[in-house]
């Protein structure tokens, strides 16, 4: 080190330049943090301030304890915002009234105490719009689909009905809000039915058989069988009716795999199979019984079948009146090509 010099210093344009923080006011910052909002909403922050990233600000309101409903209710604010939809204060109420305000899959139901007092007698006007569209209509079951499942045909007819009245009468309302009216009325009828025993179905559902015998007076005897090869004997001295006889054998025996059903009526040599798979029934009327050996002959029409509601139709005619009670309920066709060329223009609509 003897007589040397130490170093000189670095020019100070070489040094670098200190770190600016970028302009701005911090609040505005922030933004575009990515904060927990939810929770903050729980805890009392203003949610205007809160959007406007003024954190501190929003958090003067802020509480110790927690609501949660308060930030569910943000959340599914937040979701209505990003598909664009924005409640009126009526829309809001009705989302509240039917307990759909926060989760759209909530099963709904009538809940007056949700609604602001000041908004609950509009509310009941637009739900006794509703009713008085509906009043009438029933939703029926679906034994297809098993003991307990919804005919989604009555379903559809009813939802229209509603939401049509509905919109006529208010305007104003939006999509949301109707749509939890008419899903509140729907699943009121629906499980009003599913609480039936299935001969009051039959009978609230039109397809009633009469009395006593439930309209079987014709028949003695009906045997139901499956593509299972299941099978189940009605005798017209039976507790029950033969329609619901039947469809409690569909409802118990109904699968994707077993969607072939067979009501024979052996006595009169006449039958109907039902084709859940292609919404179609085929009638089997005894042309020539077997003798000496030789084949009994069949008559076998095709017809196709509307839903649900027109296999209820064709099975309590059926029970009615056998073969010759379906004939207005056509048109039948015995050309095989012929009634698959009318399935698949049916099925291309």
């Amino acid at each position: 080190m003897g007589g040397g010099r130490p170093p000189a210093p670095p020019p100070a344009h070489s040094a670098p330049p200190p770190h600016r923080a970028a302009a701005g006011p911090a609040p505005h910052r922030f933004q575009r943090v990515d904060w927990d909002r939810s929770r903050l909403v729980a805890h009392g922050a203003d949610i205007r301030l809160l959007e406007r990233g003024q954190l501190y600000a929003a958090m003067r309101t802020a509480t110790e304890t927690s609501n949660t409903k308060r930030a569910q209710e943000y959340l599914a604010n937040r979701r209505r915002a990003r598909r664009g939809t924005v409640l009126g204060p009526l829309d809001a109420a009705l989302l509240k009234y039917t307990g759909r305000y926060v989760h759209g899959a909530t099963v709904p139901k009538r809940l007056p105490d949700a609604v602001d007092s000041a908004l609950l007698p509009e509310v009941m006007r637009v739900i006794a719009t509703a009713e008085q569209a509906c009043a009438g209509m029933l939703i029926g079951r679906d034994p297809r689909r098993g003991k307990r499942a919804t005919d989604k045909g009555d379903w559809k007819r009813m939802e229209a009905t509603l939401e049509a009245a509905v919109r006529r009468a208010h305007p104003e309302l939006i999509d949301d809000a109707v749509r939890t009216v008419s899903f509140l009325l729907c699943s009121e009828a629906a499980d009003h039915s599913r609480g039936m025993p299935l001969e009051d179905d039959e009978e609230a559902a039109g397809h009633g058989s009469g009395s006593g015998s439930g309209g079987s007076a014709g028949k003695t005897a009906l045997t139901f069988t499956d593509d299972k090869d299941a099978e189940k004997k009605w005798l017209r001295d039976g507790p029950r009716t033969a329609v619901a006889e039947f469809w409690e054998f569909v409802g118990d025996r109904s699968a994707g795999d077993n969607e072939v059903f067979t009501i024979e009526d052996e006595a009169m040599g006449e039958g109907v199979q039902l084709h859940f798979y292609a919404d179609s029934i085929a009638r089997i009327t005894t042309l020539r019984a077997g003798r000496g050996g030789s084949d009994p002959e069949y008559l076998v029409e095709y017809a196709l079948v509307d839903g649900m509601r027109g296999y209820r139709t064709l099975v309590s005619a059926f029970v009615r009146g056998g073969c010759a009670a379906l004939d207005q309920h056509g048109p039948w066709m015995t050309d095989v090509a012929e009634f698959e060329r009318a399935r698949r223009r049916r099925k291309d609509r």
